[in-house]
């Protein structure tokens, strides 16, 4: 539930709301503080508000959501199938699993420009950031490198 009062006193959000839109999204405050870049203490500490500040929701928001995808939706974008590490070309995986799955698997300068322009920039760091207890410290940085480098040359 939100309230907004009169004459540019900011809404106030209520707590559960943004519990139910982290859950909504597939994401844990963890997760969220560190894409949102916000102390986990601090996100944390707002269940003991019951309020959450209003620009979090505006974040909450617009992040990309775990949705599926499958195999097949790639290849006829013109991923090559060798790459994929599912058998089941028609069953429909989370965006962050399929990505973070395959690009273990099979990481190269090609495959990360195809999966951004598939999925979108934010979606593939999204996925990323929500498993990157999974992941190496090297293999996160080489990713992320060649998103910034070859977002800077574009």
């Amino acid at each position: 539930m939100t309230t907004i009062e009169k004459k540019g006193v900011p809404m106030e959000v209520k707590h559960q709301l943004f519990e139910s839109m982290l859950h909504d999204k597939g994401m844990t405050k963890r997760s969220f503080s560190e894409y949102a870049q916000i102390p986990y203490y601090t996100v944390a500490g707002w269940k003991k508000s019951g309020k959450v500040p209003p620009y979090v929701m505006v974040l909450l928001t617009h992040m990309p959501t775990s949705k599926t995808v499958t195999a097949q939706q790639l290849i006829d974008a013109g991923v090559p199938r060798a790459i994929f590490w599912n058998n089941d070309l028609k069953k429909p995986i989370p965006n962050d699993i399929f990505i973070v799955s395959t690009l273990r698997r099979s990481y190269n300068d090609v495959i990360i420009n195809q999966f951004i322009t598939f999925f979108g920039e934010e979606t593939v760091l999204a996925a990323l950031i929500k498993h990157k207890n999974k992941l190496s410290d090297a293999f996160l940085a080489s990713v992320m490198d060649h998103i910034h480098t070859s977002l800077a040359s574009a």
